[in-house]
């Protein structure tokens, strides 16, 4: 796994519709205006964003971990109106076993139009063509079907349940694993 490469290129997608870029501080405003909307929470562990500066500080704590090399997320900018829209990108990784997880939010006025699949493709694209990953993984609420649905249009494959993995907003919570292998992504291209 070559994660170190993420950090060096520090990638920069464009899509049809979209343009991919590391999450900044200057994205403030418009990270505010998707996160404190209860709607995009609901099924997260974070709550919805309450003032500006609760969400400056988030994106201190993004640039923290960019810089500790612990995650990398992308800031999802809409091509047409040039603004913040959303993130994807991965939210952890186990380099022994060449393993990540992603984490997507969007907006909800993008919602069902097929632009968080087309970001979060980039980033499985670029997990195993440059990073050298064998396995990207997600997880979502048992009840977030809009999230299952997108793994499964990237053609991740539904695991199982774990059950109660997580206490989200003080209820213990049971997720879907979906997971996509290298092989997968080469089989389903060909």
């Amino acid at each position: 796994m070559q994660i170190e490469l993420l950090f060096s290129e520090t990638p920069v997608f464009e899509t049809e519709r979209l343009i991919l870029r590391k999450l900044d501080l200057c994205d403030a405003e418009d990270y505010f205006e998707f996160a404190s909307d209860p709607v995009v929470s609901l099924h997260t562990l974070w709550d919805k964003h309450e003032t500006l500066d609760e969400t400056r500080s988030y994106l201190q704590e993004v640039m923290a971990k960019y810089e500790s090399k612990q995650a990398f997320r992308w800031g999802i900018i809409h091509k047409p109106t040039n603004k913040l829209m959303g993130r994807t990108g991965f939210i952890s990784w186990d380099l022994q076993h060449s393993r990540a997880e992603i984490g997507f939010a969007i907006a909800s006025e993008y919602w069902n139009r097929g632009m968080i699949t087309e970001a979060t493709g980039e980033i499985i694209r670029y997990g195993f063509e440059r990073l050298e990953l064998n396995r990207i993984e997600g997880r979502c609420n048992f009840n977030n079907t809009g999230s299952a649905r997108v793994m499964e249009k990237l053609g991740m494959k539904f695991e199982g349940i774990l059950r109660e993995q997580l206490k989200i907003k003080g209820t213990f919570t049971d997720q879907k694993m979906y997971s996509i292998l290298k092989s997968d992504l080469f089989t389903r291209n060909n």
